[in-house]
């Protein structure tokens, strides 16, 4: 069977609000990221971007791209995260990412790194406000590396603020600037292989090729 490996070795990934493990590396660097965000604008004092669960009540939206069933929808300023690409680096043994191999039950434990970016968008109607939440966004991340080391993250690999652009949507008055805030992170990836999956997976290419036969 294939599973997480669990020892030393391993830096493990758990949200951050719940503690909860996050065995998908995509789904945690996202969640991750957005849940450190969201913890440290909560404790920003009144009139500073404070951010509250409740749409109606907090003077920032932070969200994925994708979230739904938000009372405030064109709330302004905003955190809008989107993640990009996530790639195996093929560290180990060969580059094939390989830490160990049982040559008595013919299991394998793979170790790797993963790299993988989130494009924060910091969206207002202002470009001066747009430009200060990217900045906020940009030192979180530089300066709480530690923290974030300890939920997963294995390091930040770098930070970029991007050119200030204007929105205007046709037919109405209302713009919006958005200050991109791009965000690289490596992830290690550690899980076991043991002999059962391998000759599982082994009988059923072959009961497939002789199917086409």
């Amino acid at each position: 069977m294939v599973t997480e490996g669990k020892d030393t070795n391993k830096i493990p990934r758990k949200s951050i609000e719940r503690e909860e493990r996050i065995p998908n590396a995509a789904i945690f660097l996202k969640r991750t990221a957005l849940e450190f965000l969201q913890i440290l604008f909560s404790t920003r004092g009144e009139g500073r971007f404070r951010y509250s669960k409740d749409d109606t009540h907090s003077e920032i939206q932070i969200s994925d791209i994708h979230a739904v069933d938000l009372e405030n929808v064109n709330q302004r300023p905003a955190i809008v995260a989107v993640r990009g690409p996530v790639s195996w680096m093929g560290q180990g043994l060969g580059g094939g990412a390989v830490e160990a191999r049982n040559m008595q039950t013919g299991a394998h434990v793979f170790n790797d790194l993963l790299t993988g970016s989130i494009a924060f968008s910091c969206l207002s109607r202002e470009g001066v406000e747009a430009e200060q939440v990217a900045h906020i966004v940009f030192n979180s991340f530089k300066f709480f590396r530690p923290v974030l080391s300890q939920y997963g993250f294995f390091s930040v690999k770098s930070l970029n603020i991007g050119g200030e652009s204007l929105i205007e949507q046709e037919g109405s008055d209302d713009k919006t600037t958005i200050v991109p805030v791009y965000i690289s992170a490596i992830i290690q990836d550690r899980w076991s292989l043991d002999n059962t999956t391998a000759r599982k997976l082994r009988d059923i290419v072959v009961e497939h090729l002789t199917n086409i036969e």
